[in-house]
């Protein structure tokens, strides 16, 4: 290939280049790792290190924290204090946004408390870190074993959890101070302290114990049917857990009974917080529910479980609709940043358009469906093929529809009248856009290896093909019009401009990553990657703007509004970046 058909593009720091995005709002959460409910604030620390922040039942803010997991989260006097499997304790002032990260453990932090002026950090390599609050100086460490768990504090008294299953209760002011709790030998979940700091609530295997803080003393033991995951106080004199039978449960500490006990979620309950006598639960279902102190829902917020593959915005910009693999539409409102309404699709969805106040679903089945933009509620079912349809573009008062066994359809929107239909004689039709005079689409293959990946442009109004380019090896992922131009990407990292008054190769720039899906903006060109990353480009001579890391999985089909991006990503977010 000639070298001046080829630009290898050198991965360099987003902080290189004049135009910068950065992360704005993120929605939904499909890897919540911890939960934290306090002062009218919900935290939701995820698996890939950011946290999630909604106030009063609305989304308020996110931040990219860390570079793994976040293993606890916790809020004091206006800063979030969180742990992380990156080995770091990270201090985020929830108005500035500035972040600390402190650093000093030696493997990852499995959980953080905040007591008066001092942070606590407990951490797998066996250590307790102190630290200053808020500002993060070091006061001191020690060892405590060969993993450290589990650390909650009030005041000067706090308590460990180590790896075997014992808990140690220490003190600030003295450190040979150690009563020992022979806790949970299966394990401990969590450690709790009571407002009034005189009780501990622990559990682990499916067991709770309240201890006496002062002095140790066994309090209560209550043993539930199956694993007990989480427990937090209401009152000093009641606590409330949750377990793996799906239930959330009050229990009355004098009188050792159940007060109250609920099917939260239908699957697995695996975190519970409380403040101010609402209490907020998280479950497998990927849902958070926030109750009341009897335990009466008040609100959820939910988001996508599996892959995102496409976003579309409503004409007056007050919702956003998502895709995904979980076989699930939901519309978004943009100013709560909370998902209203959830739509069963009944089968995975490829690609969503957005046209006066309808959504028009692609779905990984034979129908496009028509749904109601305000509530959900399903308008009209269109069979349109014999096999799954992959994609659907849209241009004024007719649709490109292309479909798993090759062929491709055109049918006049909104009566879905057949223009024609024409057998391609390819294995697949993996993506397909069109303009006024053409209709392009990129072939897919069961078995891409070593295979041709072409590009095929069809006259809108006949059907007959224009031109046939090959420039891809394997799977054509994305198509794209620009003008003049055709640009397509591919599983083989390529990106490719085609001039189309002649089919020929006008330049072509190499990723070194896969091709999920491209977006045109005018002058700009954005590429999104199946590992997550965004790569804009000056449009049409294609020179590198900036590159961004918005997710550890595939970009869907994302769009641009304004200075902001519309990220749907593979790990069951949207993240929404904004231009600085």
């Amino acid at each position: 290939m000639k070298k001046s058909l080829t630009l290898v593009l050198v991965v360099v720091s987003i902080l290189i280049f004049s135009q910068t995005f950065k992360l704005e709002k993120v929605l939904g959460f499909s890897d919540i790792s911890s939960l934290a409910f306090k002062d009218g604030y919900l935290l939701l620390g995820t698996g890939n290190g950011e946290i999630i922040v909604y106030k009063d039942g609305s989304y308020y803010r996110a931040f990219k924290v860390h570079d793994n997991r976040v293993n606890e989260v916790t809020f004091e006097n206006g800063f979030i204090v969180s742990a992380s499997d990156d080995k770091t304790v990270g201090v985020t002032n929830l108005e500035t946004g500035e972040i600390k990260l402190l650093k000093g453990h030696m493997k990852g932090v499995s959980s953080v408390a905040v007591a008066g002026s001092k942070i606590l950090s407990a951490s797998f390599d066996g250590t307790v870190r102190v630290w200053s609050f808020p500002d993060g100086g070091e006061i001191s460490s020690q060892k405590l074993g060969p993993s450290v768990v589990q650390i909650a504090a009030h005041e000067n008294r706090y308590v460990v959890g180590l790896a075997n299953g014992l808990a140690l209760i220490r003190d600030l002011s003295n450190q040979s101070f150690s009563i020992p709790l022979k806790a949970h030998p299966e394990g401990i979940k969590k450690i709790v302290f009571s407002e009034n700091g005189q009780l501990i609530a622990t559990c682990g295997g499916n067991t709770v114990k309240v201890w006496n803080a002062s002095n140790g003393n066994l309090v209560l033991q209550y043993d539930h049917v199956i694993t007990v995951n989480d427990v937090a106080f209401l009152e000093n004199d009641s606590l409330i857990f949750v377990a793996d039978d799906y239930k959330a449960v009050v229990l009355n500490i004098q009188k050792n009974e159940v007060v109250k006990s609920i099917d939260a979620h239908n699957n697995f309950v695996l975190f519970v917080s409380s403040d101010d006598g609402s209490i907020a639960t998280y479950g497998m279902d990927k849902t958070v529910k926030v109750w009341n102190a009897n335990l009466e829902l008040q609100y959820s917020l939910y988001g996508h479980q599996l892959s995102v593959n496409t976003v579309a915005l409503s004409s007056d910009r007050k919702f956003i609709v998502s895709g995904s693999d979980d076989r699930e539409i939901l519309i978004w409102n943009t100013e709560k940043g909370i998902a209203e309404h959830r739509i069963k699709a009944l089968s995975g969805v490829r690609k969503l358009l957005t046209v006066e106040n309808n959504i028009i679903s692609c779905l990984d089945s034979n129908q496009l469906k028509i749904y109601n933009l305000e509530n959900g509620k399903l308008v009209k079912r269109i069979k349109v093929g014999t096999t799954s349809t992959m994609d659907i573009a849209l241009q004024n008062d007719r649709m490109a529809v292309g479909f798993y066994d090759g062929s491709v359809a055109l049918f006049r929107y909104p009566s879905f009248e057949e223009i024609w239909r024409k057998d391609t004689e390819h294995e697949m039709i993996q993506t397909i856009d069109m303009n006024n005079k053409f209709i392009a689409f990129g072939v897919s293959y069961s078995d891409p290896k070593d295979k041709i990946g072409y590009v095929e442009v069809l006259s809108a109004d006949t059907g007959e093909r224009v031109f046939l380019l090959e420039g891809h090896r394997g799977n054509v992922n994305a198509v794209k019009f620009a003008g003049d131009f055709l640009v397509s990407g591919g599983e083989d990292g390529k990106v490719i401009l085609w001039n189309l008054d002649t089919g020929s190769k006008v330049k072509e720039i190499y990723l070194n990553e896969p091709v999920s899906s491209l977006f045109v903006d005018e002058k700009e060109l954005f590429v999104g990657t199946w590992n997550g990353s965004i790569k804009i480009f000056a449009f049409p001579d294609l020179t590198l703007k900036t590159s961004l890391k918005a997710s550890d999985q595939k970009i869907g089909h994302l769009i641009k509004v304004g200075n902001h991006l519309v990220v749907p990503c593979g790990d069951g977010k949207i993240r929404i970046l904004v231009e600085k």
